[in-house]
């Protein structure tokens, strides 16, 4: 079996396990935003799907949240 996903469904994928890990967390788009070092505007184009982060972001806001890379990647 092929698993096939488009850019943008990983996109929204990505951005709803972000949203659903800081809310966990306990953050706001701008604490996290702040925590990573970027505006909360970007941040929010990342959890809307709206940009497609690359790894290292995703790294990073990983690194912010405590959490493991693989639980913003999954699908």
């Amino acid at each position: 079996m092929k698993l096939q996903l488009e850019k943008l469904d990983l996109s929204i994928k990505i951005g709803e396990n972000i949203k659903a890990a800081r809310k966990v967390k306990g953050y706001n788009q701008s604490q996290l935003a702040r925590a990573c070092g970027m505006d909360r505007q970007h941040m929010e184009k990342i959890e809307n799907a709206k940009v497609s982060a690359n790894v290292y972001t995703i790294y990073i806001i990983s690194e912010a949240l405590k959490v493991d890379l693989s639980e913003l990647v999954t699908i």
